[in-house]
């Protein structure tokens, strides 16, 4: 059906080609007409197919970091940066940043501690090797994010509503779920064919594709089509240098679309669920997170995208009283270990440390 779907069009494009020829009784102009219109067609059809492979093939490593750097870039911009006191040089000393010394600032102390908490919670989950980075955003909204590789941030404005580390432990546990069940990769793929496709139908004339990709020059959209036209299969190279534009395209539309939709409410639950067990893995009180997301002020953004937290709580508590009512019975032979096969009520909340004042 697609085939004949196509040779129609071909033939519909070398009909208005022709024509177009014999009003001007040039009978070169028929035949080169007719040889760029078809080619037009081909071509744009080889590069929608090009897009469908792209955006089937399987993220590898290498792109999830690649991306989520990218990603994590704009976080960070959006953000306000980070809350650090970044080390200062000459040049010689800045081209070797393993040897500068980083200063003991409060800022910089909070830093650690906050990835101290956040890599021990990442080494309960079920992706304990990726390059784990935590870091806190310079904004007063209450937030927390996340992104593909291993990116976690929290705002200061979230942290100035935790109480305790149990709470904090709970805020970092839900955005590695995130990373470690992948949920950003079913928008990332979906955009990557969007954007392939706007660019593959811009190259091809079409007002729609072009619109799309407006915010982008000329010369950005021919290094991205370049790239796309020298993609002959298999997984893309987003490290490589000749494909810088397409990660730009594919990064630029991701952030956007996440920051406009979010997850799904499912994943947001399920990242909830997944959360709790890492922080119960970890010896921390799951009472820390569900007390604080039930203490947020419904109707003020926070948590943009998210359930209500009445909802989120009750999905909480309802997983965590399933799982009270499990472990007072013992575990079926060869049932999967479960965190919660223990007496939960006896884990601690732990109190924050005094390097979180810098956030203050």
């Amino acid at each position: 059906m697609r085939r004949a779907l196509l040779s129609l069009s071909m033939v519909a494009l070398v009909a208005c080609a022709a024509a177009s020829g014999l009003m001007r009784g040039d009978t070169n102009s028929i035949v080169s007409g007719v040889a760029e219109s078809t080619g037009t067609v081909v071509g744009l059809t080889q590069d929608l197919s090009k897009c469908d492979q792209i955006g089937a093939a399987e993220v590898t490593f290498d792109e999830e970091r690649t991306i989520g750097g990218a990603v994590a870039l704009n976080w960070v911009q959006l953000g306000g940066g980070l809350l650090v006191d970044v080390p200062t040089g000459d040049a010689a000393a800045l081209a070797n940043p393993k040897a500068l010394r980083i200063q003991d600032t409060p800022r910089n102390q909070l830093h650690k501690y906050l990835n101290v908490v956040g890599k021990n919670l990442a080494s309960r989950s079920t992706r304990p090797t990726l390059q784990w980075t935590f870091g806190v955003l310079d904004s007063e909204v209450v937030n927390a994010v996340s992104a593909p590789g291993g990116y976690v941030f929290v705002t200061r404005g979230l942290l100035k509503r935790v109480s305790n580390e149990a709470a904090l432990a709970g805020v970092l546990s839900h955005e590695i779920a995130h990373v470690t069940r992948k949920d950003a990769f079913a928008i990332y793929q979906k955009t990557k064919v969007d954007q392939c496709k706007s660019l593959a139908y811009a190259k091809a004339g079409q007002k729609e594709g072009a619109a799309v990709l407006r915010s982008y020059t000329p010369g950005f959209i021919n290094q991205a089509y370049a790239a796309l036209q020298a993609f002959s299969g298999g997984a893309l190279d987003l490290n490589a240098a000749a494909n810088n534009a397409l990660l730009t395209l594919f990064s630029d539309e991701f952030v956007h679309r996440y920051l406009e939709g979010g997850y799904a409410r499912d994943q947001e639950i399920q990242a909830d669920a997944t959360g709790l067990e890492i922080t119960v893995a970890s010896g921390y009180s799951p009472r820390g997170f569900v007390d604080f997301i039930g203490a947020l002020p419904p109707g003020q953004n926070f948590f943009a995208h998210h359930p209500a937290p009445s909802d989120r709580v009750a999905s909480m508590k309802l997983l965590l009283g399933k799982t009270r009512m499990a472990s007072m019975s013992s575990p079926a032979p060869g049932s999967p270990f479960s965190p919660f096969n223990q007496d939960v009520s006896q884990l601690p909340l732990l109190p924050l440390h005094d390097e979180l004042a810098a956030a203050r």
